[in-house]
């Protein structure tokens, strides 16, 4: 069965089902068009804890004949993709945009075809993805909703919906959500700025594209399970 896991890199994040019968090799292409890192280039770091910085690296002798399910894989673990190209393209664009003294006006990096930005542009990816205001246009106020991110997952209600100038000068929507425990940032004021009313801790802004609506109850931490003892 299908399952969700993190992938990340320098530049990109995404949550991605794998098949425990996928082989090594086969991941590794699938990865290519999220990471723009070449699968012969890839290597890549598994963290099965999200409160540990501890990984191991999947690697084997025959990629092609090597199914994942020999890396005891678990759901919502974390796999961090790095690019060991010395010539790679987008890792110059990581170190360069890392750079202190590396600044250029918001103008003239959004006509550099060689940015991180029209890299993301190209590959959809972000609020250049077709399906981001989709998402958005999904969410209403007083939703039941459930974020899961590599922490875990975290359900609530959709408090707020829309753009907020003090966060990205309005160019994309956000979901303002109180969750029922205590895991949020803050409790839905930005600066002086009220957005939405929530209790401290509870509340946070997410990105539609991360926000799943539904029959979502609040989680009971002290229901048992019949089937284990």
């Amino acid at each position: 069965m299908d399952y969700p896991v993190f992938f990340t890199s320098d530049l990109t994040s995404a949550e991605r089902k794998i098949s425990p019968g996928w082989t090594l090799a086969y991941l590794k292409k699938r990865l290519e068009p999220t990471t723009g890192i070449s699968a012969a280039f890839q290597l890549l770091q598994y963290y099965p804890d999200s409160n540990s910085n501890k990984f191991t690296i999947l690697t084997c002798a025959n990629e092609e004949d090597t199914l994942l399910e020999q890396f005891a894989i678990v759901p919502y673990s974390r796999i961090h993709v790095e690019d060991t190209d010395p010539d790679s393209k987008l890792s110059q664009l990581f170190d360069e945009t890392s750079e202190p003294g590396f600044q250029l006006s918001e103008e003239e990096y959004a006509r550099r075809k060689d940015s991180v930005l029209q890299w993301k542009k190209d590959q959809q990816l972000g609020r250049y993805d077709p399906l981001f205001e989709q998402a958005q246009q999904a969410v209403h106020l007083g939703d039941r909703c459930r974020v899961i991110n590599i922490e875990g997952e975290r359900r609530g209600e959709v408090k707020f919906v829309g753009k907020i100038s003090v966060l990205d000068d309005g160019k994309s929507p956000w979901i303002g959500i109180e969750f029922d425990e205590p895991a949020g940032k803050n409790d839905g004021l930005i600066g002086d700025q009220r957005f939405f009313q929530a209790k401290p801790g509870h509340g946070s802004f997410v990105r539609p594209n991360k926000v799943e609506v539904g029959d979502f109850p609040e989680l009971d931490p002290f229901e048992s399970d019949e089937e284990e003892l």
